[in-house]
């Protein structure tokens, strides 16, 4: 990997921060930002030059990669031009508030010669990537066929960033492209990561909550693929204490994940069997839990490595523009309470 890129971060709040920090770790020290006001970084402890006008930082500064972390709803149009400048893309979750522009985007980074990624970190945790490689052995494996699943991801947005006004955030504007549906999509980019898209989507949100928000406050989504697996997924700013858990239902048994928790736990039990008394069936197979020096932002790191190794490699990130305008496609129309 090589830290010889110029890299322009586009948007600089917690996330843009992070990656910053993160570049750094990583050896990339030839990064500069483009924001709309020249304000001080919060937590940025190293002099990045910067941009108020985002043409001149192109033109300029003619960046290599641009990572796109400013609020939901201007992503692609600060994608679009720093494709047509020659610049790889990483994208932050989700790809956009709505799928305009993504086909545009596609080709202008085809006649470019350019790649593009969605920054979905989720798919670098070891515990998802645990169960992927269980659902990858088909049938006959350790869990064998994926029947149903459930997952919980529930927190209250005035807990995020303590030092804001969580009303003032991009999460809790419509116009930002905020909401859960959307700013909560790891859970739905990790079923497309496991199953594809869904062939049904059944939204419904909920704006029932003390929060002075112009958003939905919780969203559940029941979605079907063409594997016969159905999932239902609960997103929310409301729940304190945080709740983020995944119950995935399998023909060889069960797998819990508590995220917060960095806990896994299988329990083996075929389905359609008689259970062997001989064998407890709520004693657990294998119990998964995260070394204590792991930190979430292990994940943002990983995510990066493997996004410039990609780049490097001449290969596609993943992923890409198409599979991370699936999850704004399931957020849409659960969001329109619709059937399809």
């Amino acid at each position: 990997m090589s830290p010889s890129h110029r890299i322009l971060v586009c948007g600089v709040g917690s996330v843009g921060e992070r990656h910053i920090r993160n570049l750094v770790t990583l050896g990339y020290d030839n990064i500069a930002v483009y924001r709309t006001r020249n304000l001080p970084f919060r937590d940025v402890n190293v002099s990045i030059p910067i941009y108020t006008d985002f043409n001149k930082a192109l033109t300029d500064f003619s960046p290599t990669v641009t990572f796109i972390t400013n609020p939901t709803a201007l992503h692609v149009p600060i994608a679009l031009e720093a494709a047509r400048a020659n610049s790889h893309l990483f994208i932050e979750k989700p790809i956009s508030h709505n799928l305009d522009g993504l086909e545009e985007l596609c080709r202008t980074l085809d006649a470019h010669r350019c790649r593009a990624m969605v920054g979905y970190m989720l798919r670098f945790h070891p515990l998802f990537q645990q169960v992927k490689a269980w659902l990858d052995e088909g049938p006959t494996g350790v869990v064998g066929r994926p029947l149903f699943l459930r997952t919980t991801w529930g927190e209250h947005l005035p807990d995020w960033h303590p030092w804001e006004d969580y009303r003032e955030s991009y999460a809790a504007q419509s116009v930002m492209g905020g909401g859960p549906a959307l700013t909560l999509s790891h859970d739905l980019d990790t079923l497309v990561w496991w199953f594809g898209a869904p062939e049904k989507i059944v939204g419904l949100p909920n704006t029932t909550s003390p929060l002075d928000l112009d958003v939905e406050q919780s969203i559940d989504i029941l979605l079907s693929f063409k594997q016969e697996v159905t999932a239902n997924v609960h997103l929310d700013f409301c729940q304190r204490p945080p709740s983020r858990m995944w119950e995935v239902v399998c023909s060889h048994g069960t797998v819990h994940i508590d995220i917060l928790a960095g806990r896994l736990t299988r329990w083996e039990s075929t389905i359609g069997q008689i259970h062997d008394s001989t064998s407890d069936p709520l004693s657990p197979a294998e119990v998964k839990v995260l070394p204590e020096t792991f930190d979430r932002n292990d994940l943002f790191l990983d995510e990066l490595r493997y996004f410039f190794s990609c780049l490097e490699n001449g290969e596609q990130p993943m992923p890409d523009i198409a599979t991370g305008a699936e999850s704004v496609r399931i957020a849409q129309q659960a969001l329109a309470k619709g059937v399809s």
